[in-house]
């Protein structure tokens, strides 16, 4: 149900060069079908989980025939597009050969992979979820069709409730996800399914299913980029004090966690001109400045813009008539240092620079804000 903008940004941090020196590289090639005569098939990567900080390899269709090849270190989370009408869910590729099937008419399906991750665990992997995955099907058809009755826009009551629902959900998954890594330590899907839930943000869980891994995963390349993520994201955990932050407003001056002791709550909400999701809520937002900030309310946006969008950033902030403070952590490097990817991202600080809820949805945030100031 939530939308968020994921940011692939253009800059890695120094705590990372001295990362994968001595990391051999091995080649790998997949030879692939599609039901399409022409075109072009994208393989994209966790490009900051792999030593050449390669993106995405692309490869033309000819007579519903591609071949991408590479260099990897060790198995990779990867998953494959075409043009704008296909994206598969995410899988694992392996050094050496190994062949894939494409129907472009089944996007965010696994497409069939032949390799010896693919073929000998993720029958075990789905056989795990699968209780999950229907229940997750039976909410997203339930509150698709909702959805759509309603205009495409959720009641207010109804997204409460289909937030609170999510939420079960994804805590529900994370919990197998720890369960499944314990009984499977060198589950290369598991891994990758972990670093996939770490561009939503930290969770405490995540140390524990991290921890569960074997040695092998977790020294591995991918495994010592995440150990940093994970330090670096429990920073934003609920109930740590919100850490330093270096942004900064329009005219240059620069953040300080000192606003926070003038509001009962402050929201700090992340986002960037070019995300739509984040766009969305500036209305919603607006009604609830409106409502409570002379009651103890504060919003702090924090725009990770790009250098070459500030522009943008400020021209939204005048045209969408955004009134409460606004700072730019230029091209996301702050943000990213903590682990911040998903966009839009918020978390919820109390007076004494606490946090106190991440992510929290704007119809949760109301009755907090009704049942507290009001």
């Amino acid at each position: 149900m939530k939308k968020y903008c994921i940011l692939f940004l253009m800059s890695f941090f120094m705590i990372f060069n001295s990362f994968g020196k001595n990391d051999k590289q091995f080649y790998f090639k997949i030879d692939g079908k599609i039901n399409a005569d022409t075109g072009t098939v994208s393989l994209r990567f966790f490009s900051e989980y792999i030593p050449n900080k390669v993106e995405e390899l692309v490869a033309k269709v000819k007579n519903n025939k591609f071949s991408i090849s590479g260099y990897i270190s060790e198995p990779q989370g990867v998953h494959v597009s075409f043009e704008n009408h296909y994206t598969s869910s995410n899988f694992i590729i392996e050094k050496g050969l190994q062949t894939i099937s494409i129907n472009t008419d089944s996007t965010r399906k696994m497409p069939a992979i032949v390799n010896k991750t693919m073929m000998n665990e993720y029958p075990r992997y789905t056989a795990f979820f699968k209780q999950h995955n229907k229940k997750s099907s039976i909410f997203s058809q339930k509150y698709d069709s909702i959805y759509k009755l309603n205009n495409y826009q959720l009641p207010k009551a109804i997204k409460l409730i289909a937030d609170k629902e999510d939420d079960i959900l994804y805590k529900e998954g994370n919990q197998l996800l720890l369960r499944y890594s314990e009984n499977n330590p060198g589950s290369e899907i598991a891994f990758w399914s972990l670093i996939q839930k770490m561009i939503f943000g930290y969770e405490p869980i995540f140390d524990s299913i991290y921890n569960s891994f074997s040695s092998e995963l977790k020294n591995g390349y991918a495994g010592r980029i995440l150990n940093t993520k994970l330090e670096n994201g429990k920073q934003l955990s609920v109930g740590k004090l919100f850490p330093p932050f270096q942004c900064v407003n329009r005219t240059n001056e620069k953040f300080s966690s000192a606003i926070f002791s003038t509001s009962k709550f402050t929201l700090v909400d992340f986002w960037y001109s070019g995300c739509g999701p984040c766009r969305a809520q500036f209305n919603r937002l607006k009604e609830l400045y409106n409502q409570f900030n002379t009651k103890g309310f504060e919003i702090v946006g924090i725009s990770v813009d790009r250098d070459s969008d500030k522009k943008k950033w400020e021209d939204i902030i005048v045209n969408d008539k955004l009134i409460w403070q606004q700072y730019w952590d230029m091209n996301g490097k702050n943000s990213q240092k903590l682990s911040i990817i998903a966009i839009p991202t918020n978390f919820l600080i109390d007076n004494t620079g606490k946090i106190i809820a991440k992510n929290i949805s704007l119809e949760a945030l109301n009755e907090l804000l009704s049942r507290s100031l009001e």
